[in-house]
């Protein structure tokens, strides 16, 4: 119920700002990223608890997604994990 909670707060938010910019003339782009801006920040700033609850149910949900049950889809799985472990290590990005 978090997730959804912060989620509506920042589309709110968005479109809040979204309007006022466009009521202000400032443009359809510029509006755009003003309104994306100014949610992300007065959401992370002024609403962390509730941001940080979200985070953890999405992560929740994550971990529930269903994982392979054979033998050979998890080998595949480890497989694969590897070669975008080493590829990043390769590329200068720490895992």
């Amino acid at each position: 119920m978090n997730f959804l909670k912060y989620s509506l707060l920042r589309f709110g938010l968005l479109v809040l700002v979204f309007l006022l910019s466009m009521w202000l003339g400032a443009g359809l782009i510029l509006s755009g990223i003003a309104a994306v801006a100014a949610s992300f920040a007065v959401s992370y700033l002024f609403f962390p608890r509730l941001h940080t609850a979200a985070g953890e149910e999405l992560r929740r949900w994550v971990a529930r997604s269903p994982r392979p049950r054979n033998r050979v889809a998890l080998e595949d799985q480890e497989v694969e994990d590897a070669y975008v472990d080493r590829k990043l290590r390769e590329d200068g990005r720490e895992v």
